[in-house]
């Protein structure tokens, strides 16, 4: 599977947790069969030009600052009950290279955005079948920047989104979509499903 097309079924599962119509449903089915152009070496989805205003990104001083902070904001949620009280609702199964995604809100547009209040927490299934926190997301319906990086144009969801590996290494880079360390239940790993996944 190329970058392209794991982009595109990451972001299908944030789709169920954000609700999919049967249009965007067919649009998704369409963009993972379709096909996908990579460019070599590219470490983020090709950006796009429009007469729109770019983005501007935060400036809350060193990215590996920022992510201190985003650290410090999500410890809590290393226990995936108090993200539930808090509003976080579980999207759908694990999918693979992801995990399992809580969302809580998208955000209209880079003014709505905070670091340390991300719109998505990431988990990782245990062969004890509880999760543990691998990282957060970060959605909005316009472009955005945060941690000097813009966040993923629209692919099948109408929406903008960035991947922060905060709690589990990811070998490819800290913001990149898809974490090769993570598998799921029942994809050839042994591990169990959780409770209410």
């Amino acid at each position: 599977m190329n970058r392209s097309s794991a982009r595109a079924l990451g972001v299908l599962g944030l789709a169920a947790a954000l609700t999919l119509t049967p249009t965007s449903a067919a649009l998704a089915s369409a963009a993972l069969t379709g096909p996908t152009t990579e460019v070599a070496g590219e470490s983020h989805a090709p950006h796009h030009t429009t007469d729109a205003p770019r983005a501007v990104p935060q400036d809350t001083g060193s990215v590996e600052t920022q992510l201190k902070k985003v650290r410090a904001a999500t410890v809590r949620y290393q226990d995936v009950r108090l993200a539930e009280a808090d509003g976080y609702t579980l999207g759908e199964s694990c999918i693979p290279g992801l995990g399992y995604h809580f969302v809580r809100q998208v955000a209209e547009s880079q003014d709505e955005l905070e670091i340390t209040e991300p719109n998505s927490m990431l988990y990782v299934p245990q062969e004890d079948g509880s999760l543990k926190l691998a990282g957060v997301g970060y959605v909005s319906k316009r472009e955005a920047a945060l941690f000097g990086e813009e966040l993923s144009p629209p692919s099948i969801l109408p929406y903008y989104t960035l991947h922060a590996w905060v709690w589990e290494e990811n070998p490819n880079g800290v913001f990149e979509h898809i974490n090769p360390n993570i598998s799921c239940p029942g994809k050839g790993t042994g591990i169990p499903a959780p409770e209410g996944a």
